[in-house]
């Protein structure tokens, strides 16, 4: 029944236990202030205009087709869902440093798909056909 002693003022709490966590409040306390005086504030900064090659282009495709269209200057690659043709030109552009021509744009649509008695489809996605300059290629 100590803790109603303590309401009652029978027992005092002793003062020499409530000193070290003070003392741990007030040290850390003045670790956080300390912390932040000391770290530099940080600026906002654009990210480089060469940086939407990895927003924009997901993957190359590479398969039969594809490398039937090569012969032609043609290179085909997945695509964000939301990129238009200017955002993919200067996608490859930057990013393979070729001279784009051309760029022809698919959506394919996911096709359904059975799996036992559970009905799923696969996801949409965009496909761009990109014409580079003759005489130039691009490499994966």
């Amino acid at each position: 029944m100590a803790f109603f002693d303590r309401l009652k003022g029978g027992k005092k709490i002793d003062e020499t236990k409530k000193e070290p966590k003070a003392k741990k409040a007030a040290a850390a306390s003045a670790k956080v202030e300390q912390k932040s005086v000391e770290q530099p504030a940080i600026a906002k900064v654009a990210p480089p205009a060469d940086s939407i090659a990895h927003r924009v282009l997901v993957r190359p495709i590479v398969s039969e087709k594809t490398a039937r269209l090569e012969k032609e200057h043609q290179y085909a690659f997945v695509v964000a869902a939301r990129a238009n043709k200017v955002e993919i030109k200067k996608a490859v552009e930057k990013h393979y440093r070729v001279h784009v021509t051309n760029v022809n744009i698919v959506n394919v649509f996911g096709k359904y798909v059975r799996s036992g008695r559970v009905l799923g489809k696969r996801s949409d996605w965009r496909k761009a056909y990109v014409t580079v300059k003759e005489g130039e290629s691009i490499t994966y």
